[in-house]
C-alpha cells in the first residue's frame, strides 16, 4: 500500500471528523475514567467517526485508539498495518475550556511508524509526515530549532492525573533539575502538540516519566522527520506503550539526558 495516499485519505477524514464535531457543538460532557482522569462525549464522537471511516477503507487493518483499547493484533497476519488513535489529547484542557488540545492519528507498518497526523484544534494546524519523507505543517516543511545549549533552550513536562506518587516525586525531582539549567520550562499537557511544537521549532524539548503510545505515536515520528531525538529518559531506545519519553531538537539532546537522570 502506498503510505502518502493512505495519509492523505487519513487527513482528508480526520478534517471531515473535526468539522462535524465543530458542527455538532459538542459541549464537553464528562465522566470519570481512572484515577482523576475524563472522557468526554467530544473524544468519543471523535473516536467512532474516524475508526468508521478507516475501517470502512482499509478493513485488514489494526485499530487501538484512548478510549477503545489496543487492537489484538492477529500474529499469523504476514504484513501488518495498525492505526493508533487519540481523538483528544488534551482532554482535560478540552472540558476546561482550555486551548492546548489536539487530535493524533499514527499509522504503523509492522509495528513501526510510519505516517503520523496532528491536528491542533485551537490554532486549525496540521502536522503531517511520512516516514523517510520529511515533516510538513499546513504543508509547509518544517525543522527543529537550532538551540545549541540546555541554557538557551524552553522545554515542556507532563504533569498528569495518570501519575501515582512515586512518579510524581520524580517528575518533581527532574522539574526542579531542569528550572536551574534552562530558559524556562512550561506545563501544557498535550502530547502530541508538544512534539509537534518541538518538531516545528516553537520549543526544545519535553520529558514525560509514562508516556502513553495513543498520544506520542504520531508526534515522535513528526518530530524524528523534522531532524528532533526521541529516546527514554536514560537516552536508550523506547519501548513498550507507556514508557518515558525524552524527546529534543537533538542538539541539547545528550546534556538533557544527564540533567534528567542527575
Amino acid at each position: 500500500m502506498d503510505l502518502v495516499e493512505m495519509k492523505e485519505f487519513a487527513v482528508k477524514s480526520l478534517l471531515e471528523v473535526l468539522q462535524e464535531l465543530e458542527d455538532a457543538g459538542l459541549t464537553a460532557e464528562n465522566t470519570l475514567k481512572e484515577q482523576r482522569d475524563i472522557v468526554t462525549n467530544a473524544d468519543i464522537f471523535v473516536e467512532s467517526r474516524i475508526i468508521e471511516r478507516l475501517r470502512a477503507e482499509y478493513p485488514s487493518h489494526f485499530f487501538s485508539s484512548e478510549e477503545a483499547g489496543e487492537a489484538v493484533i492477529d500474529k499469523n497476519v504476514a504484513d501488518v498495518y495498525e492505526w493508533v488513535l487519540d481523538p483528544l489529547d488534551g482532554t482535560i484542557n478540552f472540558a476546561a475550556g482550555l486551548p492546548w488540545f489536539s487530535t493524533s492519528l499514527c499509522l504503523k507498518h509492522n509495528h513501526e511508524l510510519a505516517v503520523g497526523i496532528v491536528c491542533i484544534h485551537s490554532t486549525k494546524e496540521l502536522y503531517s509526515a511520512v516516514r523517510g519523507q520529511g515533516s510538513y505543517c499546513n504543508g509547509k516543511k518544517i525543522h527543529v530549532s537550532a538551540t545549541p545549549s540546555l541554557a538557551q533552550s524552553v522545554l515542556s513536562f507532563m504533569l498528569t492525573s495518570h501519575y501515582d506518587e512515586q512518579q510524581t516525586d520524580d517528575m518533581l525531582h527532574i522539574v526542579r533539575n531542569l528550572s536551574l539549567k534552562t530558559r524556562g520550562l512550561r506545563l501544557l499537557v498535550s502530547q502530541a502538540m508538544e512534539l509537534c511544537l518541538i518538531a516545528g521549532g516553537k520549543l526544545d524539548g519535553t520529558v514525560c516519566i509514562k508516556s502513553r503510545g495513543f498520544s506520542s505515536s504520531a508526534g515522535a515520528l513528526i518530530v524524528q522527520e523534522a531532524g528532533g531525538t526521541v529516546s527514554a529518559i536514560d537516552g536508550g531506545k523506547r519501548g513498550g506503550r507507556a514508557a518515558s519519553l525524552l524527546v529534543s531538537n537533538g542538539l541539547i539532546h545528550d546534556e538533557l539526558v544527564r540533567v534528567c537522570n542527575a
